[in-house]
């Protein structure tokens, strides 16, 4: 399917300019933490007489990932609304667990951690948790759950991914996991085919290069919890799982691209006014 170009690349743009009026906001406080600063300070003399550029430039990064992060979210509704007719971010809804089953997830988290951890199997993960929720729906409560994205698919399969950085902490893995599972749970037995799954926008070390960043390995089990149609939902696999389709990576390449050439004169003007 097609990107949407129109809506995804309002996004982007959304996204550069957040970070654009972030900068502003902050250009005098860039160059005035030389005399003082608060917090765990920014001063760098030496930088920012070799280079004064530099600080804006890493300030503007800063901030554009920071935009680029929320954006992310917008834009993989939009292809997944282009492709199968349905597609939400922020989606919240309702479902049913039992105290059980809260604290079996728990127990499963904890068991990553620490010297005798125990590597991520969410096959067995998903059996022990759905046989927990069969024996205590009695007991079970209603809570409200958030998926960053929410899809059906072609073939009637929900999806709920979350949309991560690609080299998040450990509290984040434990918390993606944690959702991921509950996810699970409280469709079990509501929905014939369910897919709870973690993506992340590009691989930090390219396109062809091994990802190989910890935390990811000691929460996510790579076959399922971010493992979809045959592909690793990390750059190109996440978003050519989302438009079902092999083109849809290079289609958004050439959004950020053409995006580019757009603001590119704003940008070179905005860092020419605040170094003077």
């Amino acid at each position: 399917m097609a990107v949407p170009l129109g809506p995804v690349k309002q996004h982007i743009r959304g996204a550069v300019n957040t970070a654009v009026e972030r900068v502003k906001e902050r250009a005098t406080e860039l160059f005035s933490s030389e005399i003082a600063s608060t917090g765990n300070g920014t001063a760098s003399p030496f930088h920012k007489l070799l280079f004064p550029e530099a600080k804006i430039f890493s300030s503007f990064e800063r901030a554009l990932s920071a935009s680029l992060g929320k954006a992310f979210e917008y834009i993989a509704a939009d292809i997944a609304r282009a492709t199968y007719g349905n597609g939400t971010h922020d989606y919240k809804f309702f479902g049913d667990i039992s105290p059980e089953t809260i604290t079996l997830i728990e127990t499963i988290i904890n068991s990553y951690r620490g010297r005798a951890a125990i590597p991520p199997n969410t096959e067995i993960e998903i059996k022990k948790i759905c046989e927990t929720v069969e024996a205590t729906k009695a007991n079970a409560l209603t809570r409200q759950l958030k998926s960053d994205i929410y899809f059906v698919d072609d073939e009637g399969v929900e999806n709920y991914l979350q949309i991560k950085t690609p080299m998040p902490n450990y509290d984040t893995c434990a918390a993606v996991k944690t959702q991921i599972l509950q996810f699970y749970a409280v469709r079990f037995g509501k929905a014939q085919r369910v897919r709870a799954l973690a993506g992340f926008p590009h691989n930090p070390n390219g396109i062809v290069g091994r990802y190989a960043w910890p935390p990811l390995r000691y929460f996510l089990d790579p076959k399922i919890d971010w493992f979809a149609r045959g592909k690793k939902l990390m750059g190109p696999g996440l978003w050519n799982f989302l438009g079902n389709s092999d083109t849809t990576y290079d289609a958004l390449l050439e959004c950020f691209y053409e995006v580019s050439v757009e603001q590119k004169d704003g940008l070179m003007e905005l860092l020419k006014t605040t170094t003077i």
